[in-house]
């Protein structure tokens, strides 16, 4: 056999190997990364309480998870949103993307069925229905969100507040694309759609807006990134605004960047329901954390 041959055989074969191991290595990870997720919620199961409000001495407090967690009722509204997502939820149509995010829970890939991201990445049903009570609770007139994928969670938002003005911004135009077929498909008119990188528009949308009333963070499940984009958006913070994170248990760096959120000395409430962290600056409130069973 040539040498040429034999050692381009050889450099196949070693590749072959490194590739091999790569992929074991990358599954192992995804393995404890699950496992540790897992211990995490059931250390929140454990140690949450107040689900149906007893021991919450805030008069807010008690009606938020009276009128909004513990809320039973789905209208008109809601059905419509909860319908259109799970008509999305079985399609197979292939997604072709490049996610500028990090922290995705799965493997990166750039293609996926459009069900399968959904499944995957998107707000299940119950959290839907939270942000949907949660933002006709407070009525909010101006939303952002960062972080809009195929729109899920815009929707949900979006249902709630028609009438508002409502900004949300992804760097993937094929996902975009889809979630703003799905909110056409809500009637929703109201909300613009931003295809650009975080870093490169948010400051140029704040300067546009004069205050936030409610802002949804799922784009970057980074702590640096988290920790700037919450810094940048409470200089248009008020006393009303509620602000929403996503998987704040997902990562130690997650919890990090959500240990120094509820730290912050303009936060007055945060509550911990597992999946998401939600913050209020209300100065009528005392300084407290919940961790509340939902």
């Amino acid at each position: 056999m040539p040498k040429n041959r034999k050692n381009k055989k050889i450099n196949r074969r070693i590749n072959l190997s490194l590739f091999h191991n790569i992929k074991i290595f990358l599954k192992f990870r995804l393995m404890i990364s699950r496992i540790n997720y897992a211990l995490k919620y059931s250390k929140y199961v454990l140690l949450s309480k107040h689900k149906k409000g007893h021991g919450i001495h805030s008069p807010f407090i008690f009606k938020l998870i009276k009128d909004v967690f513990n809320k039973k009722e789905v209208g008109a509204t809601l059905k419509k949103t909860i319908s259109a997502n799970k008509f999305y939820k079985k399609s197979d149509e292939l997604i072709v993307f490049n996610d500028l995010g990090a922290g995705s829970k799965f493997k990166v890939k750039n293609n996926l069925r459009l069900g399968n991201i959904i499944k995957q990445s998107g707000v299940p049903q119950r959290y839907g229905k939270l942000l949907f009570d949660l933002v006709q609770f407070v009525n909010p007139t101006t939303i952002l969100e960062l972080g809009t994928s195929v729109g899920i969670s815009t929707s949900y938002i979006g249902s709630a507040a028609p009438n508002s003005k409502f900004t949300t911004v992804d760097a993937s135009k094929s996902k975009l694309d889809k979630a703003q077929e799905i909110t056409k498909r809500l009637d929703l008119s109201n909300i613009q759609f931003i295809n650009e990188d975080f870093d490169t528009v948010l400051d140029k949308i704040l300067l546009e807006i004069n205050k936030l009333d409610f802002v949804f963070f799922d784009g970057n499940h980074k702590k640096e990134p988290t920790l700037k984009y919450f810094y940048a958006c409470i200089d248009k913070a008020h006393n009303d605004s509620v602000f929403i994170f996503d998987d704040i248990h997902w990562s130690q760096e997650m919890e990090t960047a959500w240990n120094e959120i509820k730290r912050n000395p303009k936060v007055r409430v945060s509550i911990d329901i597992f999946r998401m962290g939600i913050i209020f600056f209300r100065s009528e409130l005392s300084y407290q954390h919940y961790v509340i069973k939902f």
